[in-house]
C-alpha cells in the first residue's frame, strides 16, 4: 500500500455508536471513497477506535476497534493524545499497547 497520512482525534458526540458509524461512512462517501477492495488503497478511511469505555460486538461494529493493538500507525498518534486511556477489553493504556505492539512499520510525524 502506498504511503498515507494518518490522524487520530478525540471528540464528544450525542450520536450513538451505530449512528456515528453511519456518519463516518457518509463523510467517506462525500470525499469519494469507493468500497471495492477490503484492504486496498482508499482516498479516505475513518475508523472509530473507541467509544468511551463501551465494548460493542455487533454485525456492523466492533469496539474497541479489533485491530487497534496491532497497528503502530494508529497507536503512535493515539498514545500522543490519550496515553493513559485504558483499553476497556485489554486493561492496558494506549502507551502500553504501543510499547507492546509487534508492528515495526515506520511512523513519521509531519
Amino acid at each position: 500500500q502506498p504511503a498515507f497520512l494518518n490522524q487520530v482525534l478525540c471528540l464528544a458526540t450525542g450520536l450513538s455508536p451505530e449512528d456515528l458509524l453511519l456518519a463516518t461512512q457518509a463523510v467517506e462517501r462525500q470525499l469519494g471513497r469507493e468500497r471495492e477492495e477490503r484492504w486496498g488503497a482508499r482516498t479516505i478511511d475513518v475508523d472509530i477506535l473507541y467509544y468511551g469505555d463501551r465494548q460493542i460486538h455487533s454485525e456492523r461494529l466492533i469496539l474497541p476497534h479489533p485491530y487497534l493493538p496491532e497497528r503502530r500507525f494508529t497507536l503512535v498518534p493515539l498514545a500522543e493524545i490519550a496515553p493513559d486511556f485504558v483499553h476497556p477489553a485489554l486493561g492496558l493504556t494506549n502507551r502500553q499497547l504501543l510499547e507492546r505492539c509487534a508492528d515495526t512499520g515506520e511512523v513519521k510525524k509531519q
